[in-house]
């Protein structure tokens, strides 16, 4: 049964009228209040623009469709579109018939609210309307959903390892291989899918994404600071979530207290003229600028001693203004549900990422601007090349 049904999905896609393109870059944009990233798409008959937030771990792409007019074609409960999205209920009906549309669970990533959305296909366009896709599988949002979204979001782009999420149905439309690359940088970002052939990725590290949800979870086994192993027993950790909602980085309760002692005791070692500031903007860790010349680097060692995710001071510590500097490390509580570490968007930035969906791996790139670059200017030649 799963094989008829991968066969007729595969049918669907290869009927959808396409062009050819070796890449396709969306541009993102940092917001100034949130500092989450929003990208734009163009969708509907009249291929209105719609800002919405990008979440790397939501399932699916869900927009307010209130204000579209025509509204985007329903999508049945009993078709195989509606089978691809692996709805748990997509009849809602006690009685489902032909007619009933297919009902998606929709979330918030920012407030966690929920609700039902309907599964829907239409015209959308990427790129400024570069490239335009027939029959793109989304979910219609009630607008009370949008409550709580950075200003001027219609809506979630959701990068998640589902059959319908937006960069699974590139792939198929477009004929890339089924993997996409990340790069977000202070002001903005990219998300490419495509033949890559930026000299950044030879350098990457590759490391196995965990099953489960549509969530990119990844192992972690030890914490080091300045190279010193921190006293943590293997059983204590579990795993790392990749966020591009959360700004900043947390930490679970008990891994955070030896985190921030370990910094401490090093950034000590290390700048003889330091300075310790009181807590600035929910930061518990700050310090003067003028003394703190180098930071402690911090490894996050993954399934094995050979792969490890290093993060230097720019990606460590964050600049209050022109006197203080913190530890960009919150503490996440003592039942952090998502594992030992969430990698906040800060730690992300200028670390280029790449998601192979079909081989359930993460590749990630030391620090660009070790490399003599950023992911500013990656976006730039993704705009200019695509």
């Amino acid at each position: 049964m799963p094989s008829l049904i991968f066969s007729l999905l595969l049918l669907f896609f290869l009927q959808l009228p396409f062009s050819l393109s070796s890449t396709l870059t969306l541009p993102l944009t940092k917001h100034p209040t949130t500092n989450q990233y929003l990208t734009r798409i163009h969708y509907g008959f009249r291929l209105q623009p719609a800002q919405l937030l990008l979440d790397l771990n939501s399932p699916f792409l869900w927009v307010d469709c209130s204000t579209s007019s025509p509204k985007p074609t329903a999508v049945y409960c009993r078709s195989i579109q509606c089978t691809s999205a692996a709805s748990p209920n997509p009849c809602l009906s006690s009685t489902p018939n032909s007619n009933q549309p297919c009902s998606l669970p929709l979330r918030n990533p920012v407030t966690g609210a929920s609700t039902a959305g309907e599964l829907v296909e239409g015209t959308v366009s990427f790129d400024d309307k570069i490239s335009t896709v027939d029959s793109f599988l989304m979910s219609c949002a009630p607008p009370k959903l949008l409550a709580g979204l950075p200003s001027g979001s219609r809506g979630v782009f959701g990068l998640g390892r589902t059959r319908i999420g937006p960069m699974s149905q590139i792939s198929h439309i477009f004929e890339h291989p089924k993997k996409f690359a990340l790069c977000l940088s202070a002001k903005n970002g990219m998300i490419s899918s495509g033949n890559n052939e930026i000299e950044a990725f030879k350098s990457m590290q590759y490391t196995p994404l965990l099953d489960g949800d549509s969530s990119y979870n990844i192992n972690l086994k030890s914490v080091k600071i300045q190279h010193k192993k921190l006293p943590l027993d293997e059983l204590s950790l579990s795993s790392i979530k990749i966020s591009t909602i959360e700004p900043y980085s947390k930490i679970e309760t008990r891994v955070y207290q030896e985190f921030v002692q370990a910094f401490i005791t090093e950034a000590e070692s290390l700048n003889s003229k330091l300075v310790r500031f009181p807590p600035h903007g929910g930061f518990e860790i700050c310090y003067g600028v003028e003394g703190f010349t180098v930071s402690p680097m911090i490894d996050l060692i993954l399934q094995s001693e050979m792969v490890k995710w290093r993060i230097y001071g720019h990606n460590s510590m964050v600049k209050i203004n022109d006197e203080v500097i913190c530890l960009g490390f919150l503490d996440g509580g003592i039942d952090l549900k998502e594992g030992s570490i969430i990698l906040g968007a800060h730690q992300l930035e200028d670390n280029l990422l790449e998601f192979d969906l079909g081989s359930s791996m993460l590749g990630f790139s030391s620090s660009l601007l070790k490399l003599q670059t950023s992911c500013s200017q990656l976006s730039l030649q993704g705009v200019q090349s695509s």
